[in-house]
């Protein structure tokens, strides 16, 4: 673990050159299937074990003026990640809504735009919406997942938490208990991709020398204008 010379170098190259604009927040769910329903239910049983995972990006405008509803497209939704793995569902989009309604009911949809990647036994997924409801009164006879249509950068305390894919087959909707989950974060986790994946491999998952790292942190700075993830929050590690 090198922090505090990485940390330096960093600062030295140009934190200044940087663009502050973007603010990407990740929000991991645990959970275990509850019910399922639709065309495909027979691939799902009560207990299976569920992940899930999206980045949202908090400077997202938002593009309903209804004070009560906020929509976030095209920049709202940076990636969502759902897996199932005891059913052999692993979806995944990379571009996507995200629909925040805090009136009468609390509700939060990811939906997947215009398709998704991955399959359920061995049918193409066309579609999918993740849903967390909340339809509890508090004190005040109002619902109390949301405060306002903001976008929620934190974990939501729902009522139902559902998923429905669509397939060739048609509509299955399975839903499930989620819970606060954590993960080590890793380059391919946050979603790099190519050089930038290889770049931060070299910088945050590497046993390169320090004089390398700095070498491969100047070349992110000039191309990236910004951090590698184990960069970002002022104090990396290097493995």
């Amino acid at each position: 673990m090198i922090r505090s010379t990485l940390f330096l170098a960093i600062a030295a190259l140009g934190f200044g050159a940087m663009d502050a604009s973007a603010a990407e927040v990740k929000v991991v769910y645990k959970g275990v299937v509850t019910s399922s329903d639709g065309a495909q239910t027979s691939s799902f049983a009560p207990g299976q074990t569920i992940s899930l995972a999206y980045i949202l990006e908090s400077t997202a405008g938002d593009i309903d003026p209804d004070p009560v509803s906020g929509v976030y497209y095209p920049d709202g939704l940076k990636n969502l990640q759902l897996t199932i793995a005891s059913a052999g569902v692993d979806a995944i989009y990379e571009s996507g809504s995200v629909h925040v309604y805090n009136g009468s009911i609390d509700y939060v949809n990811f939906e997947s735009y215009p398709t998704a990647q991955g399959e359920i036994d061995g049918l193409q997924l066309r579609w999918v919406n993740v849903q967390f409801l909340d339809l509890e009164a508090g004190s005040g006879g109002q619902p109390v997942m949301l405060t306002s249509d903001a976008l929620p950068m934190s974990h939501l305390a729902a009522q139902i938490s559902r998923v429905t894919f669509l397939t060739d087959a048609g509509y299955t909707t399975v839903t499930f208990l989620a819970e606060p989950a954590t993960t080590e974060a890793t380059c391919a986790s946050e979603g790099y991709k190519g050089t930038q994946l290889t770049w931060c491999k070299n910088i945050c998952e590497s046993n390169l020398s320090q004089a390398s790292r700095d070498t491969w942190i100047h070349r992110w700075i000039n191309r990236y204008r910004d951090l590698p993830y184990c960069a970002a929050d002022g104090a990396p590690s290097a493995k």
